[in-house]
């Protein structure tokens, strides 16, 4: 059995808004078929620096980790 954490991707964000870039690109991959569905997970602090994303592979993690960092700040 694999572990589920080993699924979850934390991705740095410039609060709320960079969530909403972040959405975007996210379901953007999804759209065009890239990735499979990702799920919201919780912020890291009360500043919301950061905010952990599941997915339902490590590639599907990988690939968007690799695309979208840079679409959140």
């Amino acid at each position: 059995m694999t572990d589920a954490a080993e699924y979850v991707i934390t991705f740095p964000v410039s609060g709320i808004f960079g969530m909403g870039r972040l959405a975007k690109s996210l379901t953007a991959l999804v759209d065009t078929h890239r990735i499979g569905p990702w799920h919201i997970g919780h912020w890291i602090d009360f500043k919301h620096t950061a905010i952990r994303i599941r997915f339902g592979s490590v590639a599907d993690g990988e690939l968007a980790r690799t695309i979208c960092t840079a679409a959140a700040r």
